[in-house]
């Protein structure tokens, strides 16, 4: 009775391994025999590891027509808005002058009006700057929102046979190493300015 009790556990015991041993095999052979499927346009073709390439942004900033461009547009515009701010500046200083010699000439009320004046004016000259560099802001924003977004499209059509996974812009302090291997940046200029001269058209 026991010996029959003791050859029935251990064909169990068997059994039970046997089970484990081929539902743990087969787990893992479905978990490396499945592979992820290659999804959206933008997917490389050599989707086993993933192809990165680079563009070092200075070299756009200092090469890229459209950049310079409005760099010199910035420049300009700063330039105005000094020289505006710096004129009425100017005029007010010489009206202060005339004022200053005149003053002893003048009544209480003429002096009191006077320098309620200047203040009024003192004020709208800083209300002028403030709402021009205002705009200046909201225009080189906006403009460097224009490069960006150009420079993104311009990207999918260097990147229309899917060579590359991911383009990324290299700028100082974001990147310790990158191999010049995959530094496409002679390229990539070239094909922007052409870009840029085409759609400009």
């Amino acid at each position: 009775m026991n010996k029959g009790l003791l050859i029935l556990n251990i064909v169990l015991f068997v059994a039970v391994g046997t089970l484990f041993f081929l539902f743990f095999n087969k787990k893992n052979d479905n978990s490396t025999s499945v592979k992820p499927v290659r999804t959206g346009p933008d997917t490389a073709a050599q989707w086993e590891h993933t192809p990165v390439a680079y563009f070092d942004m200075d070299s756009v900033e200092a090469n890229f027509t459209l950049w310079k461009q409005v760099q010199d547009e910035v420049l300009k515009n700063e330039q105005t808005i000094y020289d505006s701010i710096n004129k009425m500046k100017l005029g007010l200083q010489m009206q202060a002058q005339q004022y200053s010699e005149q003053e002893s000439k003048m009544s209480p009320e003429e002096i009191k009006k006077a320098q309620t004046y200047f203040m009024q004016r003192d004020q709208e000259i800083k209300n002028t700057e403030k709402s021009l560099m205002q705009d200046y802001q909201k225009y080189y924003v906006g403009k460097q929102q224009e490069i960006v977004t150009l420079i993104k499209n311009y990207c999918k059509e260097f990147n229309k046979d899917r060579k590359f996974s991911y383009i990324i812009a290299k700028e100082p302090g974001l990147f310790y190493f990158a191999d010049t291997a995959y530094n496409i940046t002679p390229e990539l200029l070239k094909g922007l300015n052409a870009f840029y001269a085409k759609k400009n058209k």
